[in-house]
């Protein structure tokens, strides 16, 4: 698998942060969005994505390369080996293990022996959204032995990365909160709802435009109607109204 050359802002990576939020919409996959994340970032190895901290009550993680017969040990034990995980507090947002533990530290571990070796798992590049409750969302791509150590390149462009996953996540889980309250008649057309959802992305109205072959002009005109009907102050707010309402799943 070759190294990642992607610039901040090109083509494949905006077209990822899309496929995120297309994912979270029930538009596509999040295995695909993985299988993508992987090969813009150089793994070989295992990719997750953890919606929810751990222990989890119930498994939501999102898993491609990964060996089923793990994840039970994984969810009951090795979470808790995992050699971080005494530094969660202080950890940056996007790390590599071996940035923190010395590689001949890291590998006496019994997370490494025990849970990651076996798998063919040998580097790990992370993002993570945590707070003072502890480790929230959370993503984990792995690199086997055959590969180089990850880069400056890697960690720039899951930096970049990371929050759109973690909003995406959170859009997905308000959209099922909504559905579970039941379905509501929409007051949005299928164009206001078009553009609504491209904000909830974090697009520009430019960038909206040409998704939607609309002018700029013409998305700030359906933005600001929705906004109007959602009595929204600001487009944001908008989102967070038309969310709740669950208007943006149909």
């Amino acid at each position: 698998m070759p190294e990642p050359h992607v610039a901040i802002g090109g083509r494949a990576l905006t077209g990822l942060i899309s496929q995120s939020y297309d994912a979270a919409l029930g538009e596509d996959d999040w295995a695909s969005v993985l299988d993508g994340l992987a090969r813009l970032l150089g793994s070989d190895s295992a990719v997750t994505l953890h919606p929810t901290g751990a222990p989890m009550p119930a498994d939501k993680a999102i898993r491609i390369q990964s060996d089923p017969g793990y994840v039970p040990l994984y969810n009951t034990h090795y979470h808790q080996t995992w050699p971080i995980l005494p530094m969660l507090p202080q950890l940056p947002a996007v790390f590599v293990d071996r940035m923190l533990i010395p590689d001949p530290a890291f590998i006496r571990t019994e997370f490494y022996n025990d849970y990651a070796r076996p798998q063919g798992r040998h580097s790990g590049l992370y993002w993570i959204d945590a707070d003072r409750r502890g480790l929230g969302i959370h993503l984990s791509l792995w690199r086997s032995r055959r590969r180089p150590d990850w880069g400056d390149g890697e960690v720039q462009l899951l930096r970049h990365l990371g929050p759109h996953l973690g909003r995406a996540l959170k859009i997905q889980d308000r959209l099922a909160a909504a559905r579970a309250r039941g379905a509501t008649p929409s007051p949005l057309t299928p164009r206001e709802r078009d553009c609504l959802a491209w904000v909830a992305r974090g697009a520009s109205s430019k960038q909206a435009a040409r998704h939607l072959a609309l002018s700029a002009y013409t998305v700030d005109e359906y933005v600001a109607s929705a906004m109007r009907k959602l009595q929204a102050t600001s487009r944001s707010e908008a989102v967070a109204n038309a969310l709740s309402l669950g208007l943006l799943d149909s």
